[in-house]
């Protein structure tokens, strides 16, 4: 399935809190140096996520302006029998 600016969006604000959690943990200096450091190493794949995420929300936005990706995607709904276009 085709990405869209929602989609990426969606997965980045889940990586933005992946990344909060992350930070408190690594920063908690109550918890073992152990779970610090597993901590500390899991923000170095999940910023790598989330630089990637918004490197393809860049394309996606650039290709949208340059006409080759577009922003809305109309869904028809149904309500008791009658359709309706949502924009």
């Amino acid at each position: 399935m085709a990405e869209t600016l929602g989609s990426l969006m969606d997965k980045l604000s889940i990586a933005n809190i992946r990344l909060w959690h992350l930070e408190d943990t690594r920063r908690d200096t109550s918890l073992p140096d152990r779970e610090r450091l597993s901590a500390a190493d899991k923000v170095a794949v999940v910023n790598r996520q989330r630089n990637d995420l918004i490197d393809e929300i860049d394309c996606f936005l650039s290709d949208a302006i340059n006409g080759r990706a577009k922003l809305t995607d109309p869904k028809v709904k149904i309500y008791r029998d009658v359709e309706k276009v949502e924009v």
